[in-house]
């Protein structure tokens, strides 16, 4: 009888847990993909839904090669949100431990489709991605 009584508060426990989640539609998670320029790269991609509409978007990156051994003068990776209509957005920076070779980044989007980027640049104040695109993942919501 107490094992019931004890199985019955871990359910319920974990149906009101479980509320809040479904009434935000929850997370989802995604594999991040290494590119040809730095194919052994991967990495996740949380999204959790946000009051209003937006979502947070968490990136964790690992086995990422130095900015600068993926190309001359590289200094940074940046990442970026393209939208389906081609559209691509700097969003954060990927804060890169180098010892590690790990990145992350959490930003903020209202778009419920995109495709998340993350770009090897020169210039930490790039307007658009450059052609070295070392991480990718397409996003539904």
């Amino acid at each position: 009888m107490r094992a019931t009584t004890l199985t019955r508060g871990l359910l319920l426990g974990l149906a009101l847990t479980a509320l809040p989640l479904a009434a935000c539609g929850g997370g989802r998670s995604y594999t991040l993909r290494g590119t040809q320029r730095d194919p052994g790269a991967d990495g996740r991609v949380q999204v959790e839904s946000l009051d209003g509409g937006n979502s947070l978007v968490t990136l964790t990156a690992t086995n990422v090669t130095p900015p600068d051994r993926i190309g001359t003068g590289n200094t940074v990776y940046l990442v970026w949100i393209r939208t389906p209509n081609g559209q691509a957005q700097m969003e954060s920076r990927l804060v890169y431990a180098p010892d590690e070779r790990t990145g992350r980044a959490t930003i903020t989007t209202p778009q419920r489709r995109f495709t998340i980027l993350v770009s090897a640049e020169r210039d930490p104040n790039a307007s658009t991605p450059s052609e070295t695109i070392i991480l990718t993942q397409d996003v539904a919501l």
